[in-house]
């Protein structure tokens, strides 16, 4: 039997139930009589409905214990795997900014290298065309100058055959 019933049957019996074992005189309301032997028939078993419930409530609060036990290792438990993926996911985005960032040192390191290749070799083709103009200057005015020489010749030859025409034929 539960306690909290047997102990509202006490209460009834002492307060509301007119037996003729219970005199009350309501001026003195806490002085009256009761048949002790049914008093301690109710008290013995309190007594004995006592170890139960008190071991059902020791049970229950060792249940809850255990339950707020496990519940907090394993809020811990997910409160450290969160801070140690949190600090993971914050090494990989910094990792990932870091080739960001490096990536894009190169590519402008890249584009500098590339426009001072392009100028150079621009530079480079510039000397070489004015190198190639001049080239050929030398030569036009070597050639020219052989061609002038050449027709001096031929105009000596020419003078030679005719002086040497005009001497058979006269």
């Amino acid at each position: 039997m539960d306690v909290n019933k047997l102990l509202d049957e006490l209460e009834e019996l002492v307060e509301h139930r007119p037996l003729p074992w219970v005199r009350r005189a309501r001026p003195f309301r806490k002085a009256f009589f009761l048949d002790v032997d049914d008093v301690l028939d109710y008290t013995h078993q309190i007594r004995a409905s006592l170890p139960q419930q008190i071991q059902k409530a020791d049970q229950i609060t060792r249940e809850k214990e255990r339950i707020l036990a496990d519940a907090r290792e394993q809020a811990d438990r997910m409160v450290t795997e969160s801070a140690e993926q949190a600090e993971l996911t914050i090494r990989k985005a910094q990792e990932e900014s870091r080739l960001l960032v490096a990536g894009h040192e190169i590519t402008r390191l890249s584009q500098q290298e590339g426009q001072r290749i392009i100028e150079q070799a621009s530079q480079e083709a510039e000397a070489i065309r004015q190198g190639a103009l001049e080239y050929a200057r030398n030569i036009l005015t070597n050639l020219t100058g052989a061609v002038d020489n050449l027709a001096g010749h031929v105009a000596q030859v020419q003078q030679v055959v005719q002086k040497a025409h005009d001497d058979v034929t006269a």
